[in-house]
């Protein structure tokens, strides 16, 4: 997953920095659908509850946690894009105080 979120076009150059903000952009925006799509479960099953379907319950129970494993795993990409960007910002203050 990360090699599609770093990669650019060939044309471009895009600094690191940059490259490291859109990925937390897109990360975000599918943080942003997947917490949609756990709410659209949660309701379906509560529905379902209502119309004693078991079977399609159990369904929507599973989609919801399949969802919240994706968004876990999306905060952990976050969490390394975050540690990068400090480092970096330790790198660059290490040579600005070396200049």
């Amino acid at each position: 997953m990360f090699s599609k979120l770093f990669r650019s076009c060939k044309g471009e150059s895009i600094s690191s920095s940059d490259q490291l903000k859109q990925a937390l952009e897109t990360l975000e925006k599918k943080e942003i659908v997947l917490q949609k799509k756990i709410s659209i479960e949660a309701e379906r099953a509560k529905e379902f509850t209502k119309s004693r379907n078991k079977e399609a319950v159990m369904q929507c129970i599973k989609r919801k946690k399949y969802y919240e494993g994706q968004l876990g795993q999306l905060g952990s990409f976050q969490m390394r894009i975050h540690d990068q960007e400090k480092k970096q910002t330790l790198v660059k203050m290490a040579s600005s105080k070396n200049s």
